[in-house]
């Protein structure tokens, strides 16, 4: 007997890997353009990372099952046999139940005499059953280890609850430390309008050509839009006017003038976006710095009580599930 893989098995990986990607570049996309954002969307972006990693190792490791002369034949995606087994080897086996949004589907382990289990899931064989049939034929279920895997899955979720727990309360901790911007590092210059346009994104904001820059695009980002005369702005410059735009000194300095290097990561990811910190015309200020600033220290203790609140729900909720666990162990132990 041999296992057939089902037609879309590979399709929840390619989902994955993409999800992870693109929630990757969108988390980088904030660290690095925003210039007032903080380190908790770099940590953000490694454990996307690792993600992605772990959606396609786990692709790539799914094996095929050949059941023939007593002995089970695992063979690898790329077609090689890399282990096999007797079939008395197997002592026990356990059977866990899972349900997602729209699909439920099993994962039978296989426990061996040596210590070593096989895992063989539902949702990835167009024949499981009767690969199950086969595998546990005359074995004996452990209830018993079922219990015991149930009690370290609610563990596992604690802990992962604790740390991302520990990553919001360190969002909150950021949140609560973000600087207003200093006016001695912005520089302010004008350049002729070729575009200005509002871009209704989940954030909003305002983009802006310029004549002598074509390459780059100023953008007054969803923050700073709060500051901003928006409507004067759009109804009041059009192409062909001169703008006075002030953006961080080391922007102006790597990626304008070009006096300085850029940096390893304006290099590589999205070099072509400058944030803009104060519009004014010849007549008229659009996006003063005080205000931004203002924004700025107003959004603080909004996003520090979000990321605080987060942040204790998922810490209590992991306490409650360690004590649980601990307790429901004494009470096995009585």
């Amino acid at each position: 007997m041999k296992s057939k893989k089902k037609g879309d098995y590979w399709s929840d990986y390619v989902v994955g890997i993409l999800f992870f990607l693109l929630t990757l570049i969108f988390s980088l996309t904030v660290y690095i353009n925003e210039k007032h954002s903080d380190n908790i969307s770099l940590v953000i972006s490694i454990f996307l990372l690792i993600g992605a990693l772990g959606c396609l190792y786990n692709w790539i490791t799914i094996k095929s099952y050949c059941i023939v002369n007593g002995k089970t034949i695992q063979i690898s995606s790329f077609k090689r046999a890399t282990k096999s087994y007797h079939l008395d080897e197997i002592t026990s086996w356990t059977e866990k139940q899972y349900k997602g949004k729209f699909v439920r589907w099993e994962v039978l382990t296989l426990y061996l005499r040596t210590g070593k289990k096989i895992k063989i899931s539902s949702d990835r064989y167009a024949n499981y059953l009767e690969i199950k049939a086969e595998l546990t034929k005359d074995k004996q279920r452990s209830l018993k280890i079922e219990e015991l895997i149930e009690k370290k899955i609610n563990l596992q979720l604690s802990i992962i609850f604790i740390m991302i727990g520990i990553l919001f309360f360190i969002g909150a901790n950021n949140a609560l430390n973000v600087k207003t911007i200093n006016p001695k590092d912005i520089v302010v210059f004008g350049d002729e309008i070729v575009k200005i346009k509002y871009l209704r994104k989940k954030q909003n904001s305002i983009s802006i050509k310029l004549k002598n820059t074509p390459d780059l695009d100023f953008y007054i980002s969803s923050n700073a839009l709060k500051a901003t005369f928006v409507e004067d702005l759009l109804n009041d410059i059009k192409q062909g006017d001169t703008l006075f735009i002030g953006i961080d000194k080391a922007d102006y300095r790597s990626k304008i003038v070009k006096t300085d290097s850029l940096s390893f990561s304006d290099k590589y990811f999205f070099n072509e976006n400058i944030s803009v910190e104060s519009v004014r015309s010849a007549k008229k200020d659009y996006l003063y710095l005080s205000e931004n600033n203002a924004s700025i220290l107003d959004d603080r203790y909004w996003n520090f009580g979000i990321f605080g609140i987060f942040g204790l729900f998922f810490f209590l909720f992991s306490i409650y599930g360690i004590t649980s666990y601990l307790k429901k162990g004494v009470d096995d132990e009585n």
